[in-house]
């Protein structure tokens, strides 16, 4: 979350009752309070308006409830608006103040609307703690507050009441609720006497779903693709093309196919006539399967459709196209090509926050932090046991940077080798196959570091997984370390609920390398080696935007000390 967040435009809270009081006309009340000292009302309004910047939401979408406000604090990271702990503690009281001059602050209940008659009717018939009930309570309350009967629940109102849920920001899994909510109102159907009969649409366990499967494709062109990425994985004596592909790379072009054979057919080509990939990769075809997707996102290109775009010249030439076809591909390529250089915005949003070495010494203080707090809990448990695990992740992400599907795939006789018995030196070691580009990664590990993960294996490991064999991290399957993808979200929940940074695994490699430059300004060789770029020009791109406050503030400085030096003596005019 930015300084300047973009505020939700709803008029207010899409669950609470209509004439509850929001958080702008307790604002207003505070305002117009001319009993009150004008200091007393300035902070007190100044903390109301804060609440709400911090979550994201204009103060006309929140209830002036207290205990929407205790569960919106508790999500909040104040450090993203710019608060410290004291800000932010001083800020809780004054809004507390204010609720309680309100005569808010023991508010009896909770803050969704209390339901309607018909709701309340319906809410009787399954049991109240049933799965079912539980699923559909969220539901009956944004209804009653928005004033629709029973009667007239349909598809867009379930689409309307998601879009509530994703504004409202308290529930976790808004898609979940949405989906659970559509299922168990047609379950209802079924099972209880006088309930509505309009049937919902059951949205997708995996979200929108735009890629057809490959039952619905024909299965030639099927086989053909599979016979295809079966050839990129091996290794041919004879092929003029480049080493094997690895298998996640592989699977990148299945998804790509599949998605741009899905799109032909959504544009309206009949699915038995893309029997083959030459028909795919037909110049008129391809042009309306890329047309079409970029019509989706309203004729401005994006990444994946750059990405398909550069594909499909490079797979028609493999496949033995004529060279007029694969002109004709590369001209679509140039006409989307995206030029990108340097480090997504997301990214350097979140490095600017490094610029401030607090938040550097947060990021840096934090496995030990979780370690004293994992070893605090008695008795030893699985929560105390994930606790440590996301310390000893995040430590090696600073220590050793790599990717995530290294990170998630370390076992421990395997990739910590010891180079040194006394003194202890060990070693993280990753072998150029396992490495994205083909580079083999090597990390000597401080004592602190190798202290860290002891104490997770001896003690901690064993809590997580009966059979963790010799992974790091295992998953819930024995035999199977944890998912990269889950890694990374445990670590971004866990540096997020304590720093405020939003830090995917994958955010740390950025993160270093600004750390490092900002403290070691040019020396992009060190960055380049530790990350295992291939060319240092990646590197340059990457954090000469970065870098640039840091390389300012060393100006600045030289500039200082210029300015201040004694002009007597040898350092005449």
């Amino acid at each position: 979350m930015s300084h300047n967040v973009a505020l939700t435009q709803a008029s207010r809270s899409a669950f609470a009752a209509p004439g509850h009081l929001t958080l702008a006309e307790l604002i207003a009340q505070v305002e117009a309070a001319s009993e009150l000292p004008k200091p007393m009302r300035q902070n007190w309004c100044w903390a109301l308006r804060t609440v709400a910047r911090v979550a994201g939401k204009a103060p006309s979408a929140i209830p002036a409830h207290p205990e929407f406000l205790r569960r919106l604090m508790h999500k909040a990271a104040p450090l993203t608006a710019g608060l410290g702990t004291g800000a932010w503690n001083n800020l809780r009281s004054l809004a507390g103040r204010a609720m309680t001059w309100a005569g808010l602050i023991n508010i009896p209940g909770r803050y969704l609307a209390p339901l309607g008659p018909q709701w309340r009717k319906l809410w009787s018939l399954p049991p109240t703690d049933s799965a079912l009930a539980v699923q559909l309570r969220r539901l009956f309350h944004y209804c009653t507050a928005n004033g629709i009967q029973p009667e007239d629940l349909d598809d867009e109102v379930m689409r309307r009441f998601y879009d509530a849920l994703r504004d409202e920001s308290l529930v976790q899994d808004p898609y979940g609720i949405y989906r659970g909510a559509a299922k168990s109102w047609n379950n209802a159907i079924t099972r209880f006497a006088g309930w509505p009969g309009t049937l919902l649409a059951v949205p997708s366990k995996h979200g929108e779903v735009f890629s057809l499967p490959w039952a619905d494709l024909p299965a030639s062109l099927h086989s053909q693709i599979e016979a295809y990425l079966a050839s990129l994985g091996a290794i041919n004596l004879d092929s003029d093309f480049h080493r094997p592909m690895r298998a996640a790379t592989i699977n990148a072009r299945r998804k790509q196919l599949r998605w741009f054979a899905s799109a032909l057919v959504h544009s309206g080509v009949e699915p038995c006539s893309l029997d083959r990939l030459e028909v795919l990769l037909a110049p008129q075809m391809a042009k309306r399967g890329l047309e079409y997707l970029l019509e989706r996102r309203d004729g401005q290109p994006y990444r994946a459709l750059a990405n398909l775009a550069q594909y499909l010249p490079a797979l028609a030439h493999r496949i033995g196209l004529p060279a007029e076809t694969v002109d004709k591909l590369k001209q679509y390529k140039q006409r989307l090509k995206i030029e990108h250089h340097g480090m997504a915005e997301r990214h350097l949003a979140t490095l600017r926050r490094f610029d401030d070495p607090a938040v550097v010494d947060a990021l840096l203080a934090l496995p030990q932090r979780l370690r004293r707090e994992a070893e605090g809990v008695r008795p030893k448990g699985a929560r105390s046991a994930k606790l440590l695990q996301t310390a000893v992740a995040i430590e090696l992400l600073l220590m050793a940077p790599v990717r995530i599907s290294n990170l998630a795939s370390i076992e421990e006789s395997r990739h910590f080798v010891e180079v040194r018995a006394k003194p202890r030196q060990i070693h993280l070691q990753f072998p150029a196959e396992e490495v994205k580009n083909y580079q083999t990664l090597e990390f000597p590990l401080p004592a602190d570091t190798m202290e860290l993960v002891d104490l997770y294996l001896r003690d901690y490991r064993h809590l997580l997984a009966a059979d963790s064999g010799d992974f790091l991290f295992p998953g819930k399957r024995a035999g199977h370390s944890k998912g990269g993808k889950s890694l990374s979200q445990q670590i971004n929940r866990t540096v997020y609920k304590y720093t405020g940074l939003e830090m995917p695994a994958h955010r740390f490699r950025h993160a270093v390398g600004k750390i490092f430059l900002d403290r070691n300004p040019g020396q992009y060789e060190v960055v380049r080696q530790l990350l295992g770029h291939k060319n240092i020009k990646t590197t340059i791109e990457f954090y000469a935007g970065a870098e640039g406050a840091a390389a300012a503030r060393h100006y600045s400085a030289t500039i200082l000390k210029l300015r201040d030096r004694k002009t007597g003596g040898g350092d005449g005019a």
